[in-house]
């Protein structure tokens, strides 16, 4: 029987693309706008990208440019109008784009983005008229100052949740597309994790997260590493964020891989103790990590919403004789405040929040996570990916959860 290898080019078919933006036509109108200008930052980072690519499948391989440096203006970024009815018009920065893979009625380069994109607006008849802005978040301040000047007339509305609640819901192409790129940094972590030995240091395990994933066609963003006396922090070094740090017997290390492949994430880590000889208190640590992410897993169902399954989470923090012993000033009011989120073309809703009402529905892509720790006693990180089901919840992830 021959075996179909997963192509990260051509995921998603073209025809796709276009239903995309029907679909985004729709919302835009729903809420009562004449159309929607999608910004969009490539350049290298992964997580600011989503919506063009969702969308017209364009990224820009271009690195930032400060528009002082007088070599255009709004250099990575890209740019998709798209009115209610007419045309749609991509904008992009760079001469080498892919004619083969972005998908437009119409696509328009040249370096001085801002100009090319009120251009746009002109040709699609969205001058003066009501026009959704999504991407706020990913423009640089003198991007989007620029493209207000240029566009006095138009009544800008941001919208930047309005493609991210298309995104969530995962068609079949992109349900295939979810699996290979969770499979991807599932071989990543587990290489990471078998480097992590005593002698190793981090950015050996880190290495070795790397070279499994360029080797798989795909783009590690991060491999966030905390070993040692740092172990209670998420990471801790910096620029990366993995160091040359040796692991000594008895550390506690953890590593938080995130990357993409075909665009789509994995975001998923394990914590291991040099020397595979944890104490008591490292094992309850690791322990107690894994039973807080077992339990969120297991309420997340069709039908739920995304706060119902963050209390089941807060409930199981709550039950925890681990969690309780630990010191009261590790509290940290303004840690990340989630058991868990979606994972597509980037971080997403749903949101494991106690504000979060989206309905979990099958084929949503979900990561659910939790560090547990204290200073005077180390950390445990634990994380799984995994896919809403018609009856619950399936783990994709399979990396080796304890080394005891």
């Amino acid at each position: 029987m021959s075996v179909t290898r997963f192509d990260p080019e051509h995921a998603i078919a073209p025809v796709e693309f276009r239903e995309r933006q029907d679909r985004a036509r729709a919302a835009a109108n729903e809420r009562g706008l004449d159309g929607i200008v999608v910004w969009s930052r490539g350049g290298g980072p992964v997580d600011m990208s989503a919506d063009v690519v969702y969308l017209a499948n364009h990224y820009s391989q271009q690195p930032y440019m400060a528009d002082h440096a007088g070599i255009g203006r709004a250099r990575s970024h890209g740019v998709l109008v798209l009115p209610v009815d007419g045309p749609s018009i991509l904008v992009i920065d760079i001469p080498w784009w892919r004619s083969d893979l972005a998908v437009a009625d119409d696509v328009r380069t040249g370096n001085d983005v801002i100009v090319k994109a009120a251009d746009a607006m002109r040709a699609a008849g969205l001058d003066g008229r009501r026009v959704g802005l999504v991407g706020a978040s990913h423009m640089t301040a003198a991007a989007y100052l620029g493209f207000v000047a240029a566009l006095p007339s138009v009544d800008l509305i941001r919208v930047d949740d309005l493609v991210e609640r298309l995104r969530i819901y995962k068609s079949p192409a992109e349900a295939v597309a979810m699996r290979a790129a969770i499979a991807l940094g599932d071989d990543a972590v587990k290489a990471a994790m078998d480097a992590a030995v005593v002698g190793a240091s981090e950015a050996d395990c880190a290495a070795e997260a790397a070279s499994v994933v360029a080797r798989g066609g795909g783009v590690l963003y991060d491999a966030a590493c905390a070993s040692g006396a740092q172990a209670h922090n998420f990471t801790w070094a910096r620029m990366p964020s993995s160091s040359l740090r040796q692991l000594e017997r008895g550390d506690m290390f953890h590593m938080d891989c995130y990357g993409a492949l075909a665009g789509y994430f994995w975001d998923f880590g394990r914590t291991r103790v040099a020397g595979d000889e944890p104490t008591d208190q490292q094992r309850d640590l690791v322990d107690a990590s894994i039973e807080v992410v077992d339990a969120v897993c297991a309420a997340i169902r069709p039908g739920v919403t995304a706060a119902q399954v963050y209390a089941v989470g807060e409930r199981a923090m709550a039950d925890s004789v681990v969690i309780a012993a630990i010191p009261v000033e590790a509290a940290d009011t303004e840690g990340f405040p989630a058991v868990g989120h979606g994972i597509g073309l980037g971080w997403e809703a749903p949101w494991l929040t106690p504000a979060d009402q989206t309905i979990l529905v099958p084929g949503m892509t979900i990561a659910v996570e939790t560090l547990i720790g204290h200073r005077s006693l180390g950390g445990g990180f634990f994380e799984e990916n995994g896919v809403v089901t018609e009856t619950g919840f399936e783990v994709l992830t399979t990396a080796r959860r304890r080394w005891w």
